[in-house]
């Protein structure tokens, strides 16, 4: 599964690279035949002044189909990500099986 993780405004460590790497697998690993790329966007929204502002933002393109977008904001990246990696599991499990259900099965 070919995954992008982009920072906006601020530097993307190794930690979170791994920890966004390990629930992306764990959220999507099963539907890999199905998706094209995984982008994934993270932003303090309000920088040095704190509050609830950690955005991820996660782009799933579904092959020969659409883009499913799931954002959450937390006060802490992780919080965040492990939201959008459980409700992107959902998403795109729901997606996938409306897929199967259309695909032809060739049997007569």
């Amino acid at each position: 599964m070919q995954l992008e993780i982009h920072g906006q405004h601020l530097r993307v460590g190794d930690q979170i690279q791994e920890h966004i790497q390990r629930q992306m697998d764990f959220a999507l690993g099963q539907f890999e035949s199905w998706i094209s790329g995984v982008a994934v966007h993270l932003e303090d929204v309000n920088g040095p002044r704190g509050g609830v502002d950690k955005c991820c933002r996660v782009l799933v393109g579904i092959k020969h189909g659409k883009t499913i977008k799931v954002e959450d904001i937390d006060v802490d990246f992780t919080v965040a990500i492990n939201r959008v990696a459980d409700r992107l599991r959902q998403v795109v499990g729901r997606e996938v099986e409306k897929r199967r259900e259309k695909k032809p099965t060739g049997k007569t």
